[in-house]
């Protein structure tokens, strides 16, 4: 696929976001309404159009080999990232009692002080929180709400690739609920293997791996429950890309672009990370599709996760909206780009 189509596909996922940033900014719809329509994504659609995609593909052999590939490498490529960001800031997050205890005297919110000491302890921690969220931010990539939607765009033929996909959801929901959390909030206790393992997308392959095996399609199902699976999967696409309009409009914009770290996650994510997936791939004999899902996903804009992480667990808040909000509207040009190095394995 050449630059251009790919182009023009990101370019009509992004302006479904419009509708949703015009909701926001008119009052139609206030921004804490968002969390609700998240709910709906996360809980209804996303799993109706992984589990529309596994419906669409006859079970083989190869397709579960590339499911089992799927989860390794997506595993090790974003633990590998993960670890190589946290040896390189964890000299710089702050320490969790202290920002606790600041937290508790309401200094990360309207309170302020005019003692100097305490003013650079604040900033301090501040700032040792950015960190933190930095290194989930470059490392995790919004692969549910964004990466799936646009490999239904790319490859509307293939739907082996949204497969693929569901299980690299999967493998990163793992990492997210447990040493995700962990980094972003420095304190175990939040960290929940419950999560990790029971969550949307795993409870969806719960459901639908069996109708795989079983080999079970749409074409042998009921049309009636074809069609509602369909209606709820298709919405996927469009209520992603509200949401993201919402938090555009809800976030001033200004804030995106004064902070170096913003663009350092993104800079990351967006081309360090998929460039080195791509060149680990490059020589492995595997299935030119699997490559091609693996490398789009590693290239996907930073995770909404990490935001719904911070505002869950009073962690750093603004560098995730932020850097999830900058790190999309690069990705309109660095994801073509992507597609573009993905031309020499034809």
């Amino acid at each position: 696929m050449d630059f251009s189509t790919t182009a023009i596909n990101v370019l009509v996922l992004v302006a479904l976001a419009i509708p949703g940033f015009l909701l926001v900014k008119t009052k139609l719809v206030k921004a804490k309404a968002i969390p609700y329509f998240s709910a709906v994504l996360l809980y209804v659609c996303q799993p109706f159009l992984s589990l529309q995609s596994f419906l669409k593909v006859e079970y083989s052999t190869k397709i579960l080999a590339g499911m089992g590939w799927t989860f390794l490498i997506s595993v090790i490529t974003q633990l590998g990232l993960f670890v190589i960001l946290w040896a390189v800031f964890k000299r710089k997050f702050d320490n969790p009692e202290i920002t606790t205890h600041l937290e508790g005297e309401g200094y990360f919110g309207d309170k302020i002080t005019n003692d100097p000491l305490l003013q650079a302890q604040i900033a301090g921690t501040a700032q040792g929180r950015a960190y933190r969220a930095v290194v989930n931010l470059a490392t995790f990539g919004n692969v549910g709400f964004f990466g799936v939607p646009l490999l239904t765009l790319l490859f509307p033929l293939n739907p082996e690739a949204v497969v693929y996909s569901a299980v690299y959801v999967c493998a990163m929901n793992m990492m997210g609920w447990s040493i995700g959390v962990y980094i972003l909030t420095g304190n175990k206790k939040f960290m929940s293997v419950k999560k990790a393992l029971i969550n949307p997308p795993t409870l969806t392959l719960l459901i639908a791996l069996p109708l795989f095996f079983a080999g079970v399609t749409l074409a042998k199902m009921p049309m009636e429950i074809g069609k509602i699976i369909g209606y709820f999967g298709d919405m996927t696409a469009p209520m992603c890309m509200i949401i993201l309009g919402m938090r555009f409009g809800a976030q001033p914009l200004k804030s995106m672009f004064t902070d170096w770290r913003n663009y350092l996650a993104s800079f990351v994510k967006l081309i360090v990370f998929p460039v080195v997936v791509f060149l680990i791939l490059w020589p492995l004999p595997l299935d030119y599709m699997l490559k091609v899902t693996l490398v789009i996903m590693s290239a996907m804009p930073s995770a909404t996760n990490t935001l719904n992480f911070a505002e869950l667990y009073g962690a750093d808040k603004k560098t995730s909206a932020n850097t999830i909000l900058l790190s999309t509207i690069f990705s309109i040009l660095t994801i073509p780009l992507i597609m573009l190095l993905l031309s020499v394995w034809k």
